[in-house]
Parts: structure tokens; sequence; C-alpha cells
């Protein structure tokens, strides 16, 4: 798996910075080289423009339950993501389940994350300051 692999594509990361997200993150784009470097080197450069490039761990962090809803993320196929909310308290089926909000398919769980935080952000859904 690559690093690419790990961490939310440059656009994603734009948008999240965009939204306000707190750029604290182990990786960062450097936007003028167009590459993923730590944020440790990006500090030590402060010429680099970058942007932090959230990881699958970092995103998930980031991901809260919103009202009585679990973030959830699968992989459903070669490539093929899916991030979406589920009710914490259906019990009578393991087949019956209630969604929150939209699902988001990406490439790579990074990518399907991040899709999720930006639409909890841009729709209010949740506040991370």
């Amino acid at each position: 798996m690559t690093l690419e692999d790990q961490v939310c594509s440059l656009e994603l990361a734009k948008k999240l910075k965009e939204l306000g997200v707190n750029q604290k993150s182990y990786f960062a784009h450097d936007i003028s080289r167009g590459t993923i470097t730590t944020s440790s080197y990006a500090e030590r450069h402060p010429t680099l423009k970058c942007v932090a490039a959230f990881t699958v761990a970092e995103l998930g962090e980031m991901l809260p339950l919103v009202q009585n809803f679990s973030p959830v993320v699968s992989k459903v196929g070669p490539g093929n993501w899916l991030c979406w909310y589920l009710d914490n308290e259906i019990t009578e089926s393991p087949w019956q389940f209630v969604m929150f909000g939209d699902a988001f398919h990406a490439p790579t769980e990074a990518e399907a994350r991040a899709k999720m935080l930006i639409y909890l952000l841009e729709n209010k859904l949740i506040n991370l300051n």
C-alpha cells in the first residue's frame, strides 16, 4: 500500500483546510513539488506551500458520533470504499439499519472518510473548533 493510499488527496486536503480544519497532521501535501512529506519537514522549511495530508487514522478521529449515529467505513470492492453513518440503536435484526445523511464512495479509505467529513462540515452537522 502506498502513502498516497493512506492519506486524503490534495484536492480534498485543500477543501478541508478551506472549511477550517486544524492543519495538524503527520503528513503534508507539498503543493509546490506535488509530493507528500512529513509535517515536521514542512515546518523546518517554511517557504514550502503545504496543506495537511490527513491519514486514515487522523480522519477517523475527526469523524464523531452524530446524534446516535456512528461512522462506518467498509471496502465494498477493489478500489471502492464506502463511508456512511449507522444508527446505534437498531437491535431487531442484523440486516436492518437506518442511515444518517449520505454515503460516500471513494477509491481509498482516506478519501471516503475525507468526503464524509467535508459533507458534515459543509452541512453544519458538526463543528471541529
